[in-house]
């Protein structure tokens, strides 16, 4: 009997631990970028969902929920853990002007929702091309071409 109460204390406790440190896609706290792209805000939203469907609700079929305003001015698009509630991927979008849109991307930081998911969530938004890995290269200062 005193070795079940042990176990069911592990476990509950054990529990209560794993559970704790499941907090989910903090801004400041885990994985996140902020970017601008030179598209309207209505574009950005459909690749933002189309690469989170994708690539970021695995095939646990975690739930994505997205919406877009009615004034076309901010929209987002997150998933999150079927049971828990824990936020795993977010994005923000926010209209700058009609051809310019603000986006920022948290991720949870584990397995799949990390930086490289980042990364390939802003490729798909600037250049409308679904990849669970971003193939286009950065373009740094050296890369600018000479006079």
């Amino acid at each position: 009997m005193a070795q079940t109460l042990t176990w069911i204390k592990t476990v509950v406790c054990g529990s209560i631990v794993v559970l704790a440190g499941c907090a989910g896609a903090v801004i400041g706290q885990t994985p996140s970028s902020q970017f601008d792209v030179s598209i309207p805000l209505n574009v950005a939203y459909e690749r933002a969902l189309a690469q989170t469907k994708y690539c970021l609700v695995t095939d646990d079929n975690f739930p994505v929920t997205a919406q877009i305003a009615d004034d076309q001015q901010t929209a987002s698009v997150n998933v999150r853990m079927s049971l828990t509630g824990t936020q795993l991927a977010n994005t923000s979008l926010r209209a700058i002007d009609p051809q310019k849109t603000s986006v920022t991307v948290n991720m949870w930081g584990v397995e799949v929702w990390d930086q490289t998911a980042i990364d390939a969530m802003q490729a798909a938004i600037e250049f409308g091309v679904t990849s669970c890995i971003n193939y286009f290269p950065a373009v740094s200062p050296t890369d600018q071409p000479r006079r």
